[in-house]
């Protein structure tokens, strides 16, 4: 894969000399919007595609949800920092995000605090398997604004977090889902492409993204 292909990608994919050769360069060339979403933080590895982040980011910043959940933080440095970033723009904004492994989850809500305070603001960092640790995070008369699914290889794993957060979905509840082509999604996405309720907003796919999708809830 050449430098060309990565820089579809993100940063941190990039070896040490496609480094060098984009910072002297490619970073000159694209505005700052651009190398926003390619950089992310430099310092914070993210795995997310630039096209991936910037939807994601787009969504969260045109609907202005109060609160987005989201299931997978790894170390913080992919959805959770363009969600974030999202929020610290509005100005107004939680996300609350769900690790469950012990050392990522402390090594991204460490980092958030003690190197990134205008965004750590907007994140609560939750420490867990079951999504149902997220219930006395949910105002039963609001519902779910806004979910962001991206955890475990296991399918079933998915769709049960799906229907979790369905449980509480609204008109207007937007749902979305990273690795939307691959296994982790096999029983999700058929699901989801076949209830009428779930309008799609975005749908990205190769080369751009691994699959990454924007999804509306419209009942009746």
């Amino acid at each position: 894969m050449g430098t060309a292909d990565v820089l579809q990608h993100n940063y941190h994919e990039l070896s040490d000399i496609d480094r060098a050769v984009y910072r002297a360069q490619v970073r000159p060339t694209w505005d700052e919007r651009r190398r926003f979403f390619f950089e992310g933080d430099p310092n914070l590895i993210g795995q997310m595609y630039a096209a991936e982040r910037r939807a994601l980011f787009d969504a969260v910043v045109r609907r202005k949800p109060r609160k987005c959940f989201e299931i997978g933080t790894w170390i913080g440095g992919g959805s959770t920092f363009f969600i974030a970033s999202a929020f610290n723009q509005l100005g107004a904004g939680e996300l609350i995000t769900v690790e469950a492994d012990p050392m990522w989850h402390e090594i991204g809500a460490t980092y958030y605090r003690e190197c990134l305070p205008e965004l750590s603001a907007h994140v609560r960092f939750l420490l867990g398997r079951d999504v149902g640790i997220l219930e006395r995070h949910i105002d039963a008369s609001v519902g779910v604004e806004c979910f962001f699914l991206d955890g475990s290889d296991i399918p079933e794993q998915a769709l049960r977090q799906f229907k979790f957060f369905e449980g509480y979905a609204r008109p207007g509840t937007i749902m979305m889902a990273h690795d939307w082509n691959d296994k982790k999604q096999l029983m999700l996405r058929p699901a989801v492409e076949a209830d009428a309720r779930w309008r799609p907003l975005v749908v990205l796919g190769p080369p751009e993204s691994v699959g990454f999708v924007v999804y509306e809830f419209q009942p009746g």
